[in-house]
């Protein structure tokens, strides 16, 4: 299966030069990754029903780990890392149906990576909990169509 990089939610700039920090919080599997950028309000990606997180600093992140996301949350489709994760944590079936891979990368924040249900974001360009879960929903159910 080849892997697909698929672009979810782009953040209000896609310069990465004017990213100043970001800041990640978990409160009962809700996750919080608020991202701070010169000039504009502050930008919080929500990752509902964290199960794993992971950040790579900018030196460390090749192009294959950027790719498609780049100042966007993208759903890394067919990753092997979410089937190895699965395998190894024995995540139980009805649950590995629900688990997506998410990636952004945000240049000197390095690239966040993140296995949660569902993605959605607040701040300027927002889009609602109700829309992710259901465009993710949408896309779960025409992959396993093809």
């Amino acid at each position: 299966m080849a892997i697909d990089i698929l672009p979810l939610i782009l953040l209000p700039t896609m310069d990465t030069e004017r990213f100043e920090r970001c800041s990640f919080s978990l409160q009962d599997a809700e996750s919080l990754l608020t991202i701070s950028m010169m000039e504009l309000p502050p930008f919080i990606i929500h990752f509902h029903k964290l199960r794993w997180h992971r950040v790579t600093p900018q030196p460390a992140c090749t192009p294959v780990l950027t790719q498609g996301c780049q100042m966007a949350v993208a759903e890394v489709v067919n990753s092997p890392a979410l089937r190895h994760y699965v395998t190894r944590e024995n995540v139980p079936r009805d649950q590995t149906r629900a688990l997506h891979h998410y990636r952004i990368f945000l240049g000197a924040g390095g690239c966040h990576e993140a296995f949660a249900q569902s993605v959605y974001s607040s701040g300027d360009g927002k889009v609602s909990r109700a829309f992710a879960s259901f465009t993710n929903g949408v896309r779960q159910r025409l992959r396993l169509r093809g």
